[in-house]
């Protein structure tokens, strides 16, 4: 039997409640990104979602990220078994699906919105890819498109496969390399990629986030344009962030926001731009990825990925997965001064 597998039947007979005992003290930051009506691949369908939005307000007490951060280093004292909801990008599925089935259970949210996005100025440049793969070829060619190769045509069994090899070799990319190399494809095939994001990859707007964020969402910032930090100048790094907090006060207002750093992983980590975090009045910032650290980084709090697997909902929630972390002894580097 592997370690999953009795990870599993613990839980089901009191492991969890065990877990979530143990890490009291400990809270935790879930990280979503898309939702849908019905069960689709890469998203969180509403049912799921509702289902575990129910489980934590049953079981924990759902908080904000500032307020994470304004227990772990400040005044502001948090109730045991805290638990914050984040969601990244700043889709509209998130107001559409997601946000009505917080507000049933009386749980807050911290929306991660790049804010170039919401203004219409762009679309993410993953959805650029994914739009292009769809309008690939049928013709059987090969292309070289600089950074990786691709042939065509793309069956339906491999696209899914082909948009994340792709999507990985982009993600090491400079900023600027990606952005040539989607233009070449969409050149090379002769697509126009329209000037706002189709339906399927559309933000939410301005007014929707002034809604929400009256009625208890954080309104979180994640760069204007979504670059990997690590890819960009230090200039552009520095416009990048203090711009999306800039945007985000002269739309919503100044209140306490938290940051979310596009993509999150250590790579995409540097250490001298939490000086612009901080200098942009983010109240703490969120990495995409966990380890036995926890939150001990202001600027590098750790985040446990949430997803439609329901089993892995209930090891990030519970605190099993942290504690398994925190066992093997698995960190991760995110040093700043």
């Amino acid at each position: 039997m592997n370690i999953s597998r009795w990870v599993k039947i613990v839980g089901e007979v009191g492991g969890y409640a065990l877990s979530r005992a143990i890490t009291a003290r400990r809270p935790r930051i879930l990280m979503y990104h898309r939702f849908s009506r019905l069960p689709k691949n890469g998203y969180v369908s509403a049912e799921e979602f509702e289902w575990q939005v129910r489980y934590i307000a049953r079981h924990l007490n759902p908080v904000t990220v500032s307020q994470i951060a304004s227990s772990l280093y400040g005044s502001h004292e948090l109730p045991r078994s805290s638990v914050a909801i984040t969601v990244d990008d700043g889709y509209q599925d998130f107001y559409s699906i997601a946000w009505p089935i917080l507000k049933k259970y009386g749980v807050p949210a911290t929306f991660y919105v790049t804010t170039g996005f919401v203004s219409g100025d762009l679309w993410l440049w993953p959805d650029q890819l994914r739009y292009l793969l769809m309008k690939a070829p049928q013709s059987q060619a090969t292309f070289d498109l600089g950074l990786f190769r691709i042939e065509t045509p793309l069956s339906a069994d491999d696209f899914e496969s082909e948009f994340w090899r792709v999507n990985q070799i982009l993600l090491l990319a400079d900023d600027a390399q990606k952005l040539q190399c989607l233009a070449s494809m969409a050149r090379t095939w002769q697509v126009e990629l329209p000037k706002r994001p189709p339906e399927a990859f559309k933000p939410v707007t301005w007014d929707q986030l002034k809604e929400m964020q009256a009625e208890g969402l954080e309104v979180g910032g994640h760069t204007v344009t979504h670059p990997s930090l690590a890819r960009v100048s230090s200039e552009q790094a520095r416009n990048e962030i203090l711009g999306c907090g800039k945007m985000l006060e002269k739309m919503l207002g100044n209140v306490t926001r938290s940051f979310c750093y596009p993509n999150g992983t250590p790579d995409d980590f540097v250490g001298e731009q939490v000086q612009f975090v901080k200098d942009a009045g983010f109240s703490c910032a969120v990495v995409a990825f966990a380890d036995d650290g926890e939150h001990r980084q202001r600027y590098a709090m750790r985040r446990h990925a949430s997803s439609s697997d329901q089993f892995q909902f209930l090891k990030a929630v519970s605190g099993i997965e942290l504690l398994g972390m925190k066992f093997r002894g698995h960190h991760l580097e995110t040093r700043y001064d």
